[in-house]
């Protein structure tokens, strides 16, 4: 498709809450879907939300089951609970928790076509506003995207659950919004680009301005339970901002070098105690030195993650090997498709996402060590 051409696919749910407090009025707000639901959710999040979610239900007439899953996005688990959906007859889904029981509940619901309610416990990524999910092998490791027809038809973020969540959660949901304007603006160039594009530049550059402003002190209310402003701007960039960044789709084939990368990261097991957003920032301070932005442009969004705590060095992300040993296997298993590349501003290849990596990997270490001479 010649990419001055118009075609838009927006998606995004018809509701979008957040406030403290939501999940008590979430029973009236989900009935108009259905009046018999399947909740797929972790024990964790389940008991973080069952008092109020549950009684709500129970008082608008939805009848519900409850299918415990704890585990990673796979053709096997999605089988399995695409079965346990029509067992239980179920009108409606509805996630509750992070990314993985998100992601899995959308593929149910889009796989049976049934709307899906999204109850996010942390605001650790856009799933829960992201028509997409991402399919995990038997081993864990990423193995790509799926794209969806449409996104959830109801978001309900409790900010009052959301703020008492670990502060890692939110650091990594910011990392991972963070990345979204670097990785949509290189796929923009001297060519009339498509209007998805266009549109997919602002929004994720109203998050990351949002973040700029507001990041630092949101991260430091997170995990208080104490609501501010500047969390609930925080939380409104991660889920609803690069949320709808993503989803506005065209028939340009976009690269995004960090959420590459972090495919590759997702094969070794050092990473497996990581999260997303935290392996797209690494990612991220990668694409910029790959990109060969400023140097001082550079350091400072360096800075930026390191005082959210997000990694900058290959050793953060749980490498114990040498960086020379660790980098090219990275650099090889980054999934590079021809036909998204070739929009990018700048080149990529294997040797030099090699060579950035252990780049990134250096800048970030004597940044962290006080050794880094600022140009």
């Amino acid at each position: 498709m010649d990419r001055s051409e118009v075609m838009v696919a927006i998606k995004a749910p018809a509701q979008y809450f957040n406030e403290p407090g939501i999940l008590a009025k979430s029973g009236e707000l989900i009935a108009p879907y259905g009046k018999k639901a399947l909740i797929i959710t972790g024990h964790k999040a389940l008991h973080t939300v069952r008092t109020q979610l549950l009684l709500s239900l129970q008082q608008a007439g939805v009848e519900y089951a409850i299918s415990q899953f704890e585990g990673k996005v796979t053709t096997e688990e999605i089988a399995t609970y695409t079965s346990e959906a029509i067992a239980h007859q179920a009108e409606l889904l509805i996630g509750i928790g992070g990314g993985k029981a998100l992601d899995i509940t959308k593929v149910v619901g889009e796989k049976l076509r049934l709307p899906v309610v999204a109850v996010p416990t942390i605001a650790a990524t856009c799933a829960s506003w992201a028509a997409l999910s991402v399919i995990y092998d038997d081993q864990g490791r990423s193995s790509g995207y799926l794209g969806l027809t449409s996104s959830p038809v109801l978001v309900l973020a409790d900010t009052q659950i959301l703020v008492e969540a670990p502060r890692r959660y939110l650091a990594a949901g910011i990392g991972d919004t963070i990345v979204k304007w670097y990785e949509t603006v290189v796929n923009v160039n001297d060519e009339p680009e498509g209007l998805d594009i266009r549109i997919s530049t602002q929004i994720s550059k109203l998050a990351l301005d949002r973040l700029h402003t507001y990041a630092l002190q949101a991260i430091q209310t997170a995990g208080t339970g104490t609501i501010t402003p500047a969390f609930k701007e925080a939380v409104d960039a991660v889920i609803v901002l690069a949320g709808l960044a993503g989803t506005v789709q065209g028939g340009t084939a976009r690269a995004g070098i960090a959420h590459s990368l972090d495919s590759s990261l997702t094969h070794f097991p050092q990473t497996s105690g990581t999260l997303h957003g935290e392996r797209v920032a690494f990612g991220l301070l990668t694409q910029t030195v790959l990109e060969k932005r400023p140097a001082e442009e550079i350091e400072r969004l360096a800075r930026l993650l390191i005082s959210l705590k997000l990694p900058v060095t290959l050793k953060q992300l749980g490498f114990e090997d040498l960086p020379a040993t660790v980098a090219p296997l990275i650099a090889a298993g980054v999934p590079l498709r021809v036909e998204a590349i070739r929009n990018l501003s700048f080149e990529v290849t294997p040797s030099l996402l090699h060579e950035a990596i252990l780049q990134t990997d250096q800048l970030g270490l004597n940044i962290l060590q006080g050794t880094y001479i600022t140009h």
